[in-house]
């Protein structure tokens, strides 16, 4: 199985914002450290904070925290809501 490069950017923005607990961390934090695009992120961070994943705060003192501890974010969920087209086989569609 492949995953998109949408949902392998939506794990490593929680797995991030899982070691930073108490922290509030921004979108250009996460692109330096996993140097990857911060428009791509723009847009997984604002697809995570409509689904509940994480808490976005916009503004100078803002950025992003996980909504609800880690242990209750189940990665299989996070791949489900972000794969556009999970079959597995050509059967299962």
């Amino acid at each position: 199985m492949r995953l998109t490069l949408y949902t392998d950017y939506s794990l490593r923005v929680l797995l991030y914002l899982s070691g930073r607990e108490d922290e509030i961390v921004t979108i250009t934090e996460l692109a330096d450290f996993y140097k990857i695009s911060r428009n791509h992120l723009v847009k997984v961070v604002h697809s995570l904070g409509l689904k509940g994943y994480i808490l976005t705060t916009r503004g100078r003192h803002g950025g992003l925290k996980r909504a609800r501890p880690a242990k209750e974010i189940l990665i299989g969920d996070v791949v489900r809501s972000t794969e556009p087209d999970f079959d597995l086989l050509e059967c299962f569609n």
